[in-house]
């Protein structure tokens, strides 16, 4: 039997942007910044927390860093323009983008609403043999008392099929083309980051309330 230590819990903090008008406050939901350096939570004496100019959160223990970054709808439109720009069709079927909703507008309010909350996360090990992060056990709390869990292959399963109409010829296309889509940009479920290696990608949760003003993003 192979046991494993549990060398970290980490805790990254992000707090939503707000843009102020008059003598009130309007939180933007979905986009979050980090918060200062000063205010994340470390582990040890030898370790640091680091925030990149695009937003990423980045532990640091000697050689091993474990990076988080929220990622905006417009940056992953940018990722897969094909798939995010394809709202056409017979059936008038959604973009192919597993993400977000790519250019699709709604008639309702003119714009195009956030579909799901999507953190990259970043390993790059160059301190031990090997490192294992559980996507699945990557959770994020609100400071008003929100939690979110993360998506596993079931939850994407289930989410994606209810939409090919009838199962008719180009919806069920896109379903397979964003269930594949999916599976590559996700963070691996069971994979090992070697020492010299780095391991990347998406850990999705349901879109996080317009009401959550800060969050916690635990692993």
């Amino acid at each position: 039997m192979r046991t494993y230590k549990n060398i970290l819990s980490l805790t990254f903090s992000f707090a939503t942007l707000a843009f102020f008008a008059g003598c009130g406050h309007y939180l933007i939901p979905g986009k979050f910044e980090p918060l200062e350096a000063a205010q994340q939570e470390t582990v040890g004496e030898s370790t640091r927390m680091d925030i990149l100019d695009d937003g990423t959160v980045t532990f640091v223990q000697n050689r091993l860093e474990v990076s988080v970054r929220p990622m905006a709808d417009e940056e992953i439109n940018r990722q897969y323009p094909a798939q995010s720009s394809d709202a056409s069709g017979p059936t008038d079927e959604l973009p192919s983008n597993p993400f977000t909703y790519g250019n699709w507008i709604d008639g309702r309010t003119g714009k195009s609403p956030q579909r799901l909350s999507i953190f990259k996360i970043t390993i790059k090990n160059y301190e031990y043999p090997k490192v294992k992060l559980d996507p699945l056990m990557i959770t994020v709390e609100s400071v008003n008392g929100r939690y979110y869990y993360p998506w596993g292959d079931y939850d994407a399963e289930e989410y994606f099929r209810r939409y090919p109409l009838a199962f008719n010829g180009l919806g069920y296309l896109r379903y397979k083309e964003r269930r594949d889509l999916y599976t590559q940009a996700k963070y691996p479920d069971d994979e090992f980051c070697f020492s010299g290696q780095e391991v990347e990608g998406y850990v999705v949760y349901s879109k996080i309330h317009a009401d959550v003003g800060e969050i916690a993003v635990k692993i």
